[in-house]
């Protein structure tokens, strides 16, 4: 089990901070097997490419709405990029703290499902428009999917996104949804004609994504709750809380993905994080982990 962990850490993206607390996490976790794993994952830009293979931007969940309305909507194109450069700017300032910026938060989440109620999008265009969308999953997600399905592993994917996009993108890439997933996110609500009229309550944005906004009564929360052990994902410090309020008494163990930035972001992000992800667009590390304790699980079979 050593060199599989020293393997691990010495994977040409991998960054921690403290190696031998990370060595620690990794060898409870590979020793308490499948049995006692959750992971709790986010999904834009954590499960999704941040780039494609040629270095392009892909989309995220609100991002593939945004699109849809410029293609319905041009005259909005130029309104919702300043609306988005304007918050994105005050998600990132370092200068603010978390309770400063949230109310901006609340903002910038309430404007966006305002104009997707307002312009009056159709379920069947979001349909049609999710499935040719640049959204793509990380080289590996496909298989790590499977893999924790197989294993009967559960997957919270947590995200402060667009469920419906979510549900329906993984339905097209996998052909169903596993039952071992589950996704916590802003649901769009439609009327009887199949046009957007609500959004879901309470409000999911980047700085609250932890249990208070889980319902305890969700059928899957027992079963999460209930394993000692939890792999956590997330590309953002908003991300770092997602396992907060899920009852675990185990091993918690979290991995970001550092997408771009890194001069700027690396040291902020090796303090919140076990494991930093440089500039790596696979699920090379994650799955390295799961197969390493899939087989360790094998053994006491």
């Amino acid at each position: 089990m050593e060199k599989t962990i020293e393997s691990i850490l010495s994977h040409r993206s991998v960054r921690v901070r403290d190696e031998n607390v990370v060595k620690k996490k990794l060898d409870a976790i590979l020793k308490g097997g499948n049995d006692q794993l959750g992971v709790i994952s986010d999904f834009d830009f954590t499960l999704t490419r941040s780039i494609d293979h040629n270095g392009v931007p892909c989309f995220s969940s609100h991002n593939v709405l945004n699109q849809l309305l410029y293609t319905l909507h041009p005259e909005l194109t130029e309104e919702i990029h300043a609306t988005n450069s304007k918050y994105l700017a005050i998600e990132y300032d370092p200068g603010l703290t978390k309770e400063e910026k949230l109310p901006y938060m609340i903002e910038w989440w309430t404007k966006a499902h305002e104009k997707y109620i307002a312009f009056r999008i159709h379920r069947e265009e979001i349909e049609q428009f999710v499935v040719n969308a640049k959204i793509e999953l990380r080289d590996g997600a496909d298989a790590l999917v499977r893999h924790l399905a197989s294993s009967s592993i559960p997957l919270l994917l947590f995200s402060a996104g667009v469920g419906n996009v979510i549900d329906i993108f993984l339905r097209d890439q996998l052909g169903y949804i596993p039952d071992n997933i589950h996704i916590i996110s802003n649901m769009l609500i439609f009327n009887d004609e199949g046009v957007v009229c609500a959004c879901s309550e309470p409000l999911i944005h980047v700085f609250c994504k932890d249990a208070s906004v889980i319902p305890k009564n969700a059928p899957f929360y027992n079963d999460i709750a209930h394993r000692g052990n939890i792999i956590l994902l997330g590309d953002s410090l908003g991300d770092l809380h997602m396992d907060v309020g899920v009852a675990h008494s185990g091993t918690v163990l979290k991995i970001g993905f550092l997408n771009s930035r890194v001069d700027e972001l690396l040291d902020s992000y090796l303090e919140g994080f076990d494991i930093v992800l440089v500039e790596d667009q696979t699920m090379d590390v994650p799955d390295l982990i799961l197969q390493a304790l899939l087989k360790n699980s094998q053994k006491f079979e």
